[in-house]
């Protein structure tokens, strides 16, 4: 499952993964490039990992290649919350995709890391 959603106000991208069956993660590149065309530079990530099980090589070539589009579409603080299998998954596949991500424990500390970037870096 891969949920993306975008607030224009915020200029932030939310992006949920739950459980992800093998190789479902393919394609999932697009989903989140059209949703990042609707933001501007500068825009924040909040990912909510609920699940990380069964992800495959495959699967962490997309995840790289949807790492290293946010990145080279201008976004400019990421945080994580949800299982730590999956932060750590995460961290380890966008060590090298200049791909900015803090973690959080709840959804609620995430947006206030997000909110308060934003508001000491002018974005």
């Amino acid at each position: 499952m891969l949920e993306v959603k975008v607030d224009l106000l915020k200029n932030r991208l939310y992006i949920t993964i739950g459980r992800i069956q093998r190789n479902k993660v393919k394609n999932s590149s697009d989903i989140v490039e059209k949703a990042v065309s609707k933001l501007e530079p500068g825009f924040t990530c909040l990912s909510r990992i609920i699940d990380a099980r069964d992800i495959d090589q495959n699967d962490i070539e997309e995840i790289k290649k949807i790492q290293m589009m946010l990145a080279k579409s201008g976004m400019a603080k990421a945080v994580r919350v949800g299982v730590e299998n999956g932060k750590l998954l995460l961290n380890r596949v966008g060590k090298n995709t200049e791909y900015i991500a803090s973690d959080a424990t709840t959804l609620e500390e995430a947006e206030k890391m997000l909110d308060e970037w934003v508001n000491n870096n002018g974005s």
